[in-house]
């Protein structure tokens, strides 16, 4: 039995045409193309992949480069169903859904928007921390930049109180990526937050809580911290990430900047993971070491601040969960060992500077 159709040797797109006899232990395929005349063997066991539709049958054969053939006859299917009865390459694809029946397409269905679901729910934001980690660092600063501005505009900036925590940032070797730049907020709440790219907001409800310098250096590496491991950033595409993918979706790339700078206010309420708590918690106690600072600098903050009323920690306790945990694990970090520090006249004269306005 034998039908006419095209053959493809995998080694050029080019087919050529073909006849195609049925055997019991395979096809013989016979083609010609130009001055090219030639006869292959296919073994019934190494065809595969078969693919159907109302007109036309595709079959492959063996490996790279893989042969094909292309029949647009619908006898050949038929021929191929009685001939090879039960063959491997007749129970994959087209018709091997087409005997799925009602129930079964139902159950892909299923499956398939199981599977959207899924990725909806936890690819897309996942999918959105993966890109927030490759952004360019001028990219950030620059997205940084508009979120910070964006930002104050809804405070009142304490504009003495700024100038004096910025000299104070400048005499500390922060160890950072980003050039720096902070802001005092007037503002009962005690609070302070980390934005993209070298942005640092503090209410002045926290400062006034502290009593020593090494608790606002512990505090601005903290927050930093969250700058120099993009915990920011992630976060803020994370809670983002289904407006940013309709933007995608719409070609907008534009529209991926504008949905996070008019988001902005959000920055105030994240909450990191207690992972990533203690890795910023990390970065405040490097700070420390790094300028010579008494290390306990770090508990001594978190300890005043879990002894405040709940009103006012409230807010602070809400966008940096587990603080118990996170002061156990510094104290461990920390140890017995006394690490020498000394004074600090200079930061001591800005922190003077700080809390007398």
């Amino acid at each position: 039995m034998t039908f006419e159709g095209k053959y493809y040797n995998g080694r050029s797109s080019k087919g050529m045409p073909a006849q195609i006899t049925l055997r019991p232990d395979g096809l013989r395929i016979d083609y010609s193309a130009d001055e090219e005349v030639g006869a292959v063997h296919w073994e019934t066991a190494g065809i595969h992949q078969s693919e159907f539709n109302d007109a036309t049958t595709l079959l492959r054969y063996g490996k790279f480069p893989q042969q094909s053939i292309s029949v647009v006859d619908k006898g050949f299917r038929e021929a191929l169903l009685q001939y090879y009865r039960g063959a491997a390459f007749l129970k994959s694809g087209y018709n091997s859904v087409l005997r799925l029946g009602t129930s079964g397409i139902a159950v892909m269905a299923l499956s398939l928007l199981g599977l959207l679901v899924a990725f909806v729910i936890w690819g897309v934001p996942a999918l959105a921390d993966r890109v927030a980690m490759h952004f360019p660092q001028s990219y950030e600063r620059q997205l940084g930049q508009q979120l910070y501005a964006k930002m104050l505009q809804g405070y009142q900036v304490d504009d003495e109180k700024t100038a004096a925590l910025n000299e104070y940032l400048n005499t500390l070797d922060t160890g950072s990526d980003y050039p720096i730049t902070a802001a005092v907020v007037t503002s009962d709440e005690v609070n302070a937050f980390a934005i993209p790219g070298g942005y640092v907001v503090v209410y002045d409800g926290i400062i006034d809580k502290m009593e020593h310098h090494e608790e606002l250096a512990a505090l601005l590496g903290h927050e930093l911290g969250h700058v120099q491991k993009r915990h920011s950033l992630r976060a803020l595409t994370r809670s983002l990430s289904y407006y940013m993918l309709a933007s995608l979706l719409f070609g907008d790339i534009s529209g991926v900047a504008a949905v996070l700078v008019d988001n902005a206010s959000a920055l105030r309420n994240l909450e990191y993971s207690r992972s990533l708590e203690l890795e910023a918690d990390q970065e405040g106690l490097e700070l420390l070491r790094r300028n010579e600072l008494n290390p306990q600098g770090v508990v001594l903050l978190m300890e005043r601040l879990q002894r405040a009323s709940e009103s006012e920690m409230l807010t602070f306790f809400s966008t940096h969960p587990n603080t118990k945990d996170r002061i156990e694990a510094l104290k461990k970090q920390i140890g017995e060992s006394e690490q020498p520090y000394g004074e600090h006249p200079e930061l001591e004269g800005h922190w003077e500077q700080l809390k007398a306005r």
